[in-house]
């Protein structure tokens, strides 16, 4: 049977994994941001910044 401390480790193991990868996509995000290169989002120049009423 699996111990409780070997449940926790992997438990923390996909934590530690999960907060690397937001961690590097966030980095991405803002680097494309800032050079002009990412067309996501509501600041996007396609959606003209207003609102859709």
């Amino acid at each position: 049977m699996v111990s409780t401390l070997t449940i926790g480790a992997i438990l923390t193991l996909l934590a530690w994994v999960g907060l690397q990868v937001a961690v590097i996509h966030g980095k991405y995000v803002v680097d494309s941001i800032a050079a002009g290169e990412y067309q996501k989002g509501p600041f996007s120049e396609a959606t003209g910044g207003g609102s859709d009423e």
